[in-house]
């Protein structure tokens, strides 16, 4: 190789120097190891050099010669020792095997950290739910009601709301048994029926619930509403939405919410309530929320089969629906989907703890309120 081919930068110290050390660039020939720089070159001979590993991790190089009192050259690129004028020197034997131990524990120290940061960050992937299931537990519920009036408000005109009084007075009567079997020690549950064809419903944080007219109008009883309400309601009771607002407002709101004052990341929460309602929850909140909606139906002897059978529906009416724009006619499933799965839980949860009833008498004729709102709607 030529001499242009073996130059490596690096530096010198000597007292005659400005500040005792300058950078340069050390050039390797057979015979010497040459020094250049704007002060100057000096060259110390290859028969006698002398090397010493140090600095940081001994990542820098040294040579020495007695013919040179006072000067040190070194260098940070330990590939000079490839050079054949080392590589062949048995006095440099140890040298090179230090540099390749430093080396490999130098690799060996980056990729033990990297695994850290690695498992670090798998752990706060696995454990974002039960941190933000946490933080949410510590919210107000002054605060959850916020952003829960926020997230409605961005949704749902006053225009658009059911106002007869009449049709409110008989669905206050049809969620009256859900609500105490629920027996909310943290919520005062508001409902509200929207002018909407869509079937859909939703709760957000604080308790306020939302059910559309179109949902109201396809379920074939009183038992399939209360079923979703249910669902609806375990949403609320669990924080999943609170805690999904939570997570995607990102690590700073998790760990201010642990370890910090949660009020401090308030009006972040509440700028992002709007995303709430196209928030997707999870397969687990799902079936959390499926579980215990089924057990709220149960304490207030409500049949459960209306929650199955109204999944049914939907579930039927999106495959009637492949291929052809619904315009959003089954909505509820973007954020709720009705798979078999969750289908097929639900009936193993009847069969094994519902039995066959008897169950309360609703004391409403369904389908005389369905009536009655739809007169409401055509006014």
């Amino acid at each position: 190789m030529s001499e242009v081919q073996w130059k490596f930068e690096g530096g010198a110290f000597q007292e005659s120097l400005p500040n005792g050390k300058t950078s340069g660039t050390l050039v390797v020939s057979p015979v010497s190891v040459k020094f250049v720089s704007e002060d100057g070159e000096v060259e110390m001979p290859v028969t006698g050099i002398q090397t010493e590993l140090g600095g940081a991790s001994n990542r820098m190089l040294f040579f020495k010669h007695p013919e040179q009192k006072g000067w040190t050259f070194f260098t940070t690129d330990q590939g000079i020792l490839k050079h054949p004028v080392f590589a062949k020197d048995t006095r440099m034997a140890g040298t090179r095997s230090r540099v390749r131990r430093t080396r490999w524990l130098s690799r060996a120290v980056t990729f033990m950290f990297l695994g850290l940061f690695a498992a670090l960050g798998l752990g706060l992937w696995w454990g974002k739910d039960p941190m933000a299931h946490a933080v949410a537990k510590r919210i107000p519920v002054e605060m959850e009601e916020k952003i829960g009036k926020a997230a409605f408000g961005s949704h749902a005109a006053a225009n658009q709301l059911v106002k007869d009084e009449a049709v409110l007075e008989e669905f206050e009567k049809l969620s009256a048994p859900l609500i105490e079997a629920i027996g909310s020690t943290r919520y005062t549950f508001k409902f509200h029926i929207i002018e909407d064809s869509t079937l859909n419903a939703f709760a957000l944080p604080g308790g306020t619930m939302a059910i559309h007219t179109g949902l109201l109008l396809k379920a074939g009883s009183a038992e399939e509403v209360l079923g979703v309400m249910a669902h609806e309601l375990a949403h609320v009771e669990e924080q999943h939405s609170m805690r999904n607002l939570v997570e995607m407002v990102g690590l700073y709101a998790i760990l201010s919410g642990l370890f910090g004052d949660v009020s401090g990341i308030a009006a972040v929460l509440v700028n992002n309530a709007p995303y709430l309602l196209s928030m997707k929850f999870s397969r687990d909140h799902e079936r959390e929320a499926d579980a215990v909606g089924f057990g709220y139906l149960m304490k207030a002897n409500i049949n459960p089969r209306g929650m199955v059978n109204f999944f049914e529906t939907i579930q039927k009416e999106q495959a009637e629906a492949e291929g052809i724009n619904m315009n959003g006619a089954l909505s509820i499933l973007s954020t709720h989907p009705a798979t078999q799965e969750r289908i097929d839980t639900l009936n193993a949860l009847i069969k094994a703890k519902a039995g066959t009833g008897p169950y309360r008498k609703l004391g409403l004729d369904f389908e005389e309120f369905q009536g009655k709102l739809r007169d409401a709607l055509n006014k």
